[in-house]
């Protein structure tokens, strides 16, 4: 079985875009020398709302990689700068990277909201509109294996 981890975040203001992308770009040069990172990608929709999906051999690897800088250190910030922020993990039997309207569903379904300083009035409930700019993606591949 392998993990898949998934998040959603929304930044609450254009001003917090530079310092959320290079906290992103940072955490990006990270997760491709993680060990146990299989394969990912990351979506970037209508209304500065960010996905990221990430298949990971152990759920252990995947919390390695969140718990260790600069990953650590971007997710200190973003109750400040997100007012949405949800995500979800399941295990897969294999490593294919879900479809991002499946991901979209689920998360909206399942996920497990995080907390922020200045949630929108969707967050509470998850009630978020579907996936609009799918020609945004980014897929990413470990330099390690």
């Amino acid at each position: 079985m392998f993990f898949i981890s998934i998040t959603r975040l929304r930044l609450r203001s254009i001003w917090y875009l530079p310092g959320f992308l290079s906290s992103n770009s940072l955490s990006v040069k990270q997760l491709l020398v993680t060990p146990g990172f299989i394969a990912g990608k990351e979506l970037i929709d209508k209304n500065l709302v960010f996905w990221t999906v990430t298949v990971w051999k152990t759920d252990a690897d995947m919390k390695t990689f969140r718990n260790s800088p600069p990953h650590r250190k971007a997710m200190q910030k973003l109750p400040l700068w997100c007012d949405e922020a949800t995500y979800m993990h399941w295990l897969s039997e294999d490593t294919e990277i879900p479809a991002w309207d499946a991901i979209c569903k689920r998360t909206i379904a399942e996920g497990k909201v995080s907390k922020v300083r200045h949630p929108s009035k969707n967050h509470p409930d998850r009630n978020f509109p579907a996936i609009k700019w799918t020609k945004t993606e980014r897929i990413f591949k470990p330099k390690i294996s």
